[in-house]
């Protein structure tokens, strides 16, 4: 059976993105989300979908690159520009080496207890805004052993792919490095990944449906070219765009998805493919 998690990115960024995700959800195919828990929108977004969408899998989009922590600043001072935000993804390749461990494993468990907090259980599963705890061997080895703690799965990470698919995946992430530095740091990833604990994670992890390729078209290819007696996690990030969102990098192409994902023919290729649906907390080891 082919066995399908939809999961919306972003959820909390703002009330805009909220909106969109639960109507994705609620009129569509998105099964789960991850929320951006350092963000304001994050509290209301969260109890709006525990009441208006029990069957909503949501998780946490552990956030590194966008926003303010939920640490106390000076506990965390090295994840931050001097303006108090955190590093933005593209600044990563220039700054990352000087990420304090224990400044990484803070501010990832605050950001788990502010889920915890608000939502009143643990995430039902982790992933990373931009990918970035996975990009950091840190960053990596905590998240590992936070979702061993809770006993949930994660989102698949780039390391456990073949040393040369992963090179190219991190470039497309942090173009500013050069082959020799991401096949170091592919390395040190993979190392993390074989220290364990083992991960939990969906076999397969599509990313084909963003930005130039997040078209009605590309989704139903997806959708039909599943493997036959698979599990895949397809990323998507629908939303409305709003003023909080402000110049974001990804705006227009979010409220597009919104359409693409509650579109009919999107709902008639899954049923006749025979795709079930589901979410990251009914998954089992």
């Amino acid at each position: 059976m082919k066995q399908l998690i939809v999961n919306a990115d972003d959820f909390g960024r703002s009330p805009g993105i909220n909106r969109g995700i639960l109507e994705a959800h609620q009129r569509g195919i998105v099964t789960s989300t991850t929320v951006m828990i350092n963000y304001p929108a994050a509290a209301p977004g969260l109890e709006r979908a525990l009441t208006e969408a029990p069957d909503l899998g949501i998780g946490l989009h552990i956030t590194l690159t966008s926003g303010r922590p939920v640490s106390a600043p000076q506990t965390v001072r090295s994840l931050l520009t001097d303006e108090g935000g955190f590093v933005h993804i593209s600044a990563w390749p220039a700054q990352m080496s000087r990420f304090e461990p224990d400044h990484l494993q803070r501010e990832i468990a605050a950001q788990v207890d502010r889920f915890i907090s608000l939502a009143g259980r643990p995430p039902d599963h982790l992933d990373s805004h931009h990918h970035a705890a996975y990009l950091h061997p840190d960053a990596l080895r905590a998240i590992l052993d936070i979702a061993a703690g809770f006993g949930i799965p994660m989102r698949a990470g780039m390391a456990d792919s073949p040393p040369d698919q992963t090179a190219v995946m991190l470039a497309r992430i942090l173009p500013e490095f050069d082959a020799a530095t991401a096949f170091s740091l592919v390395e040190r990833l993979q190392a993390v990944l074989a220290e364990g604990p083992a991960p939990f994670w969906p076999a397969r992890f599509e990313m084909g449906y963003y930005d130039r390729t997040a078209t009605l078209g590309d989704l139903l290819l997806i959708l039909t070219t599943l493997p036959a007696d698979s599990l895949t996690e397809l990323m998507c990030h629908p939303g409305y765009v709003d003023e909080v969102l402000g110049l974001s990098g990804y705006r227009d192409k979010r409220e597009e998805e919104i359409v693409h994902l509650t579109h009919a023919a999107t709902r008639e290729c899954v049923q006749a493919e025979g795709i079930q649906l589901i979410s990251f907390g009914d998954l089992t080891r």
